[in-house]
This record gives structure tokens, sequence and C-alpha cells, in this order.
């Protein structure tokens, strides 16, 4: 994506006061999770996600005409059930789209034997990068509901020093498979699983969040595990691979210089964040063009209005991909949000 097109992203992100695609980013926690962990609320979060870069491995690849978009709104609740539990309700509503699919190697419909036949027909500059993917002439995508997830943290440690705060919570939860897993292009093929709105499955979640304040500084640092049941996309069987997510985030106050010197408070926030994701089966075929690790820079800006109200906008800029076989991979990812304790 140009420079350009970042700017307009990022700016329709700020546009979305009343407004993250991966698996951390589902629970909708934020720069600081831990800032909710008392009292109840709402959050709304809006994200935009576009993948059309190739990589090969870690090696980016001429992309030959595939680009994948996903807009997602996610609705979430939450309440302290105790002092030290809050449970939490995310209701995912989800727009996916897709202009030109990069095909894969494995699964039901590119089985390995099949891709060893094929290459024979192939003349010598075909096969020159065995890295290279065909492009399919898909278009079109799905909307509605995804796959709503019920949560509960626990925290677990809190220590109060004159000067500091540290806070440690446990998080654990299902997400449900409230989602539809046969929507289809304009041609009437089916999509591919990853542009379905939901994936069929009932799958565990857990993590843990970490928080250390000290005056105007603070340390987060996020990790959440999905344990993926087995779905479905299509006609077919489909297992997601399970994925392990994680964040480390440093947290300025710019304004005030002291607690409760004022009505609103500024913070900037900056940070790497990953997905590692595990290898995908179709049909009982495994797909080897999938799973991998992507690493990204997590810039953010928090604005605190009064005892109630906070505004956040992000951005997570990949700057590594190691991913298995040849996969379409993430150029870019915006969020805005608002919350509002209750």
């Amino acid at each position: 994506m140009r420079l350009s097109g970042w700017c307009l992203v990022l700016c329709g992100a700020l546009a979305c006061a009343g407004a993250e695609a991966c698996d951390y980013c589902l629970l909708s926690q934020g720069i600081s999770p831990l800032d909710t962990i008392d009292g109840r609320g709402l959050r709304l979060v809006q994200r935009y996600t576009e993948l059309d870069r190739v990589y090969a491995g870690s090696r980016e690849l001429d992309n030959p005409g595939a680009r994948e978009t996903y807009h997602t709104t996610e609705l979430s609740g939450f309440w302290s059930a105790r002092p030290w539990l809050t449970v939490m309700a995310v209701l995912p509503f989800r727009v996916t789209a897709v202009d030109g699919h990069l095909e894969h190697h494995g699964g039901h419909h590119h089985a390995d034997a099949d891709d060893h036949e094929d290459h024979d027909h192939h003349d010598e500059e075909s096969v020159v990068d065995p890295a290279v993917r065909a492009v399919e002439d898909q278009h079109g995508g799905d909307g509605g509901l995804g796959d709503v997830s019920l949560l509960a943290r626990a925290r677990v440690f809190q220590r109060h020093t004159l000067d500091s705060t540290t806070t440690l919570a446990l998080l654990a939860g299902v997400r449900l498979p409230t989602g539809n897993t046969d929507g289809r292009a304009d041609d009437g093929a089916y999509l591919d699983a990853h542009l379905q709105l939901g994936s069929g499955a009932t799958d565990g979640l857990f993590g843990a969040a970490f928080q250390h304040v000290r005056g105007r500084w603070a340390l987060n640092g996020n990790v959440l595990g999905a344990l993926r049941g087995q779905g479905e996309a299509g006609a077919h069987d489909y297992d997601y691979g399970d994925s392990l997510n994680y964040d480390l985030t440093v947290r300025y106050r710019v304004s005030p210089a002291t607690l409760g010197g004022g009505p609103r408070r500024w913070f900037l926030s900056c940070g790497l964040g990953g997905e590692v994701r595990g290898k995908e089966i179709e049909a009982g075929s495994r797909i080897d063009d999938s799973g991998g690790h992507v690493l990204f820079v997590q810039p953010g800006l928090q604005l605190g209005v009064g005892a109630r109200w906070t505004f956040e906008v992000g951005a997570q800029v990949p700057v590594h991909h190691d991913l298995a076989g040849t996969q379409l991979g993430e150029d870019l990812k915006v969020f805005g949000a608002l919350n509002v304790l209750l």
C-alpha cells in the first residue's frame, strides 16, 4: 500500500470515534487492557486489515494480482462480577472481500500429487521459481455476524508501592461458531476459509496480561492462545490450526504531568506484537501454504476524558514475515476504539 493509502486508512480510523485481523485483537483489549479490570462498560472497535503482499517464507515476491480486505466492527461488554474478576462478551460483525485469490498447495482442492502432475506440463519459465503461485479470478466477499467470544479475566496478583503498581491477570474463554461458513464469491464458488465470516468451530481461548505502571510510564504485556476445534469452510471440514498472539507495549502519559491534574489524559504508546499460526487442514489434507509467524510494530494514541470515556487509535505495521510455503501477507492493520464505563 502506498503512503497515501496508509494515511487514508488511518484517518478513517481516527474519524470513527464510535468505532483492529488477529485473535488477540478479537478480544478488543486495546492499548491498556488492565485499565478495565474493575467496573463495567462497553467497547466499540473498528478494525481494517489489508493483505496484498506475497511472501515465500520471509522473502517477498511480486504480487501476481491477489488482494484481500477485512473490515471488523466489534461490540464488547465487560462487567466486574467480583473485584478481581471481569467477564466479557465480544460480538464481531465482519465484511470480507477478495479481488484475486492466491492459490495454495495442499488441501482438498490442491493435492500435492496433482501439483506434481501439473508441473510436468508447465514450460521452463513457469517453474523457475517454485514459490510462485497462480491467482484465481475470484471476486466478492461476505458480511454479517462473526464468531462470538465469551471470556473471563481474573486478577491473580497486584502490588502497590508509593510510586508504582504491578498487576497480573489470567484470561480464559470460548469462541462460539456463530458466523456463516458457506459464503460464496461472485462466480458462485465458495470463498476461501479465511474469507468466511466464521470458522464453524468451538475454540478454547487462554491468555495472560501484565501491567507495570511507574509515574508517567507503563509497560503492558499480553499473550493469547487459541486451541482451535475442527470447523468447516464451504463444503469441507476445516482445521485452522492453533495460534498464539503476543505483544509488549510501552505507554507514556503525555499530559497531565500528575494524575488528577486535568479532565483529559493523553497517552502515546509503541511496542512489538506477533502472531504465530499453526498448519491448516482441509478435508483431511494439510495445506502446505499455511502457518508461520508475523512480527508487527504497534504505535498508538489514547485519550481519556473524565472518569468514563477513553478513545484509542493504533496500527500494526508488519516488519517481518516468516510464513510456511507461499502466502498472502498483511500490509497494514489499523483500528479505532471507544470505551465507556457505565
